[in-house]
Formats: structure tokens, C-alpha cells, sequence
């Protein structure tokens, strides 16, 4: 009698082990696979990203800049302007007030500003007075942002913690740069 209960937990014994071997083998056969194909087909890696601007490397402080964008607690789109302000110069501040427009609901979570090295001349003044209402203008040195890239006119991106983390130059401002302002937005807690 004693013979058919053995069969029968050895039966049972080798059926709980092939449930933990699968049960092992489902947890670290993928770890296994990825592990392998990383470091044997670095081919297969992508190489891409979903951002559409230029990301800032090294982060640069807005405090570094000027102590005023330190204070903003909320997403910034910073213009630097030549003295001159171009119509290249004028389209993307248009384009940066028509991205933050866009942003329906969130458009109170980014703050425009306008960056100039000296006091803005009569006619620029008055300009922005006009149609650029909302944007700060702050007068403060630009070396820092000149060395990041030269081109021009150009739309840097701050997060809230005051680092300047992204530019976009003027084929990037518009459609792609509301599309990496809406999912930075959607994912970020701050600002």
C-alpha cells in the first residue's frame, strides 16, 4: 500500500519542481535575453529620442543668468534678443506666445521671457509692450546662453527647479516645440 502513495508524491514532488523551474525561468529568461542582446548586438539599441529641441549639456542655472529666473516657479521659454531683433527675432517671440496659447488648461505653468543685454530700443518696447504682454523682460547678460549655441534667433527651455535644459532653434519652435512642452507638462509634478 505504501507503493502507490510514493508514486504518488514523487509524481507530485517532480510537478512542484517543474512549476518553480517555469516560474524561475519566466522571471530570468528575459533579464537573460535583454542582458545578452545589450551587450553582444549594441546595434539594436536605439539610438533615437522623442524630444524635438537640443537638449543643454551641461545644465546651465537660470541664477547664473540673472537672480530673476531663479524666481520663477514655473516653466519658462527664454528669448534672447539681439539688438536688433530681426524678423527671424520677431516671428519666434510670435511663435513662442502661439505654443503657450496652445497649451490651453497649462499655459499658466510656462512663463515667457525675454532676454536682452541692454535696455530695449523705443521701437522694440514698444512692440513688445503691444503684443507681447505677457512676457517678462529681463535685461541681463547672455554669455552663458551664447556659448551654448550660435544660433539665432533661438528659444531656450527652463524647468521650474531654474536649470536651462533645452533650446530650439527657429525649425523646431512652432508644432515641435508644443509637442515636447504638452509631454513635459503631462509628466512633470513641478511647475
Amino acid at each position: 500500500m505504501s507503493e502507490p502513495s510514493t508514486e504518488h508524491s514523487a509524481e507530485a514532488l517532480r510537478s512542484s519542481r517543474i512549476k518553480l523551474l517555469t516560474l524561475i525561468a519566466i522571471a530570468f529568461v528575459p533579464i537573460f535575453i535583454a542582458y545578452i542582446a545589450y551587450f553582444q548586438f549594441p546595434a539594436l539599441a536605439p539610438t533615437g529620442t522623442t524630444n524635438q529641441g537640443e537638449l543643454v549639456w551641461p545644465v546651465v542655472e537660470g541664477n547664473a543668468i540673472d537672480p530673476q529666473l531663479e524666481a520663477l516657479e514655473n516653466w519658462a521659454l527664454i528669448q534672447p534678443l539681439d539688438a536688433q531683433c530681426t524678423e527671424d527675432c520677431r516671428q519666434m517671440m510670435y511663435l513662442s506666445r502661439q505654443v503657450v496659447t496652445a497649451l490651453g488648461k497649462n499655459t499658466d505653468r510656462v512663463q515667457r521671457v525675454l532676454l536682452s543685454p541692454i535696455a530695449l530700443e523705443t521701437e522694440l518696447a514698444a512692440h513688445v509692450a503691444e503684443e507681447h504682454r505677457d512676457a517678462l523682460v529681463i535685461q541681463a547678460g547672455m554669455e552663458l546662453l551664447n556659448g551654448i549655441t550660435q544660433t539665432q534667433p533661438v528659444l531656450f527651455l527652463m524647468d521650474p527647479n531654474g536649470n536651462i535644459m533645452m533650446f530650439y532653434s527657429m525649425d523646431k519652435a512652432g508644432k515641435p516645440m508644443l509637442k515636447d512642452l504638452k509631454h513635459l507638462l503631462k509628466i512633470s509634478n513641478i511647475g
